[in-house]
Order: structure tokens, then sequence, then C-alpha cells
């Protein structure tokens, strides 16, 4: 599971958590959460996998360094942030 997501849900799950005080509620809040995390990396699997099928080998390079290139940016960015 993402952290960031898991994050999130713990997150959710404080604010929420009058609404959520049952067993039931609960584990039922919990198993959609990971089913609806595990159909989206499925999901991102599938799509990447037909993607891969049909791209040129030079799309292919192209996009591993925007891809790197972005990973890249975001930590450059989170290392320096800029004063506001």
């Amino acid at each position: 599971m993402n952290p960031t997501t898991a994050l999130y849900f713990a997150a959710l799950t404080t604010a929420q958590g009058a609404a959520l005080s049952s067993g039931a509620a609960a584990t039922a809040f919990l198993t959609g959460v990971a089913a609806a995390s595990l159909l989206w990396q499925q999901t991102l699997v599938v799509l990447g996998s037909l993607a891969g099928r049909r791209i040129s080998p030079t799309t292919r390079i192209w996009t591993f360094r925007l891809g790197y290139g972005l990973v890249a940016a975001y930590a450059v960015k989170i290392a320096f942030p800029l004063p506001w």
C-alpha cells in the first residue's frame, strides 16, 4: 500500500471516529479501503502492460526520462523548499 494513501485513510478514520465506532463499520471500511487499493493497483498494472506492448522503444525511453525527471524535480523541490 502506498504510504501516502495509508496516511490519508488514517487521518480520515481519525476524523470519522464516531461513525466507525462499531466493529462492523470499521471492518467494512477497512475491507473497502483494501479492496479499492488492490483494484487501483491492478488497474495500473493492466494499463501499464497494455501501454508497454504498444509503445515504440523510442517513446519508452522518453517516457522513462520524463518519469525520472519528474521524480528528481520533486526531490529537489522537497529538499529545497521555496520561502514564502
